[in-house]
């Protein structure tokens, strides 16, 4: 199959979607399918509006990363100037102001693309790229399918009424991949035909090596280690941890508090801001440095107490590594309350009252880190999950086909 994978982001910007399907893309390659994306970004940003319009890069270019083509697609000037006044106009009224911006970018689509079996939007931030997709895949005569990466706070009633008209999108797709069950019965709920939604899980980004004894001695962590494992923003919860670490210096003194991920904004100071040899601050790594795995095994608890998740990718690799989470609760990830982590509130005093729970009883972090550890192996291996999006692909008949 000739597919084509577009997302505001992709590999080598870090986070979980776009790690998820650059390694999905790369998988299928090795299949023998041709796979190549169109994307903005390759750094990390998170004005996914205005960074993908007004401020996005300059000049369109290419390069490709293992073995996969990416062709990068910004606006022109002009075109910067009249997208300007519709900017305001997409939140309040998307049906207007995002329709002019994807037709201009299915048009650059359309010059950088030939012919194709598949057109699969993964949207990140906002859905001018998703439409754009979808019609680019109605001039191609391909199957369109969407990855929504849906929230919590798309079920808001603020969330339904500013995404209307991307839900209008889903339920024009040929196929919708989602993470977890209760994602899948949003996409029911909203109006998708349930065999048009594949459930597909994300499988785990670790090196085969990892050195616990080097990582504790570069880093000087101490007896014990809490890690959190994310992009530094403030919806992921890292300044609640944060805020958390002295409340469990009150009775486990020795212990670090480690942050592994790319900053945004003032992520950087506010880590600072206890100046306290507990706390480290380590930027992003790559999905698969040898650093990250080090971390993960060397941690006694995995705190990512998160907001909005899908289904959470750095759980699962905590899990791997056979570590209890904490999370908040969300609920579309796949954490079972009290059998593989801890679901919380963000709230400093909670998240450190489960942190002081593990490590007052390692027996219960170790059983809870089995538990983990087994639903990797019997849900999340990677050759299943490119096996059913694989089939999803060459099964699921287009909307204008006969069933």
């Amino acid at each position: 199959m000739r597919i084509l994978h577009t997302a505001t982001a992709y590999y080598p910007s870090v986070g979980g979607a776009q790690l998820h399907w650059f390694t999905i893309g790369r998988m299928l390659r090795e299949r023998g399918h041709e796979v190549s994306a169109i994307s903005q970004w390759k750094d990390q940003r998170n004005r996914y509006l205005l960074d993908s319009t007004l401020f996005a890069p300059w000049g369109d270019d290419r390069y490709e990363v293992g073995g996969i083509p990416v062709h990068r697609v910004q606006p022109t000037a002009l075109a910067r100037c009249w997208m300007a006044p519709l900017i305001p106009l997409c939140f309040p009224f998307p049906e207007i102001g995002y329709a002019p911006m994807s037709r201009w970018f299915a048009k650059r689509f359309a010059a950088v693309t030939g012919e194709l079996d598949v057109v699969h939007n993964i949207r990140i931030g906002r859905e001018h790229l998703s439409w754009a997709s979808w019609q680019l895949a109605q001039r191609r005569g391909a199957k369109y399918f969407n990855t929504p990466n849906y929230s919590p706070r798309m079920q808001s009633g603020l969330g339904r009424f500013v995404m209307r008209n991307f839900f209008r999108l889903l339920r024009r797709s040929d196929g919708v991949f989602v993470f977890t069950p209760a994602e899948a019965e949003e996409m029911v709920r909203l109006g998708v035909a349930r065999e048009r939604v594949c459930q597909i899980g994300v499988g785990p980004l670790l090196s085969e090596t990892w050195d616990v004894a080097g990582f504790k001695e570069r880093y000087g962590i101490r007896r014990n280690m809490v890690l959190f494992l994310g992009q530094k923003l403030p919806y992921k919860g890292f300044d609640v941890l944060l805020a958390a670490a002295p409340k469990v210096w009150e009775t486990h003194p020795e212990t670090s508090f480690v942050f592994i991920g790319p900053h945004y904004n003032d992520s950087e100071r506010v880590l600072a801001s206890l100046k306290d040899p507990r706390v480290v601050d380590i930027p992003r790594v790559d999905a698969m440095d040898p650093v990250k795995a080090s971390a993960l095994a060397a941690a006694d608890v995995f705190a990512l107490p998160s907001r909005q998740e899908g289904i959470g990718g750095v759980y699962i690799e905590a899990w791997a590594m056979r570590k209890p989470v904490i999370c908040c609760r969300i609920p579309f990830l796949t954490v079972e309350d009290g059998v593989d982590g801890f679901m919380v509130g963000q709230d400093a005093s909670e998240i450190a009252g489960r942190i002081r729970l593990f490590l007052e009883q390692p027996e219960l972090a170790r059983k809870m880190g089995e538990a983990g550890r087994a639903k990797v192996e019997r849900e999340y291996s990677w050759e299943s999950i490119v096996t059913r999006v694989e089939r999803f692909y060459r099964e699921t008949p287009r909307r204008g086909d006969k069933a």
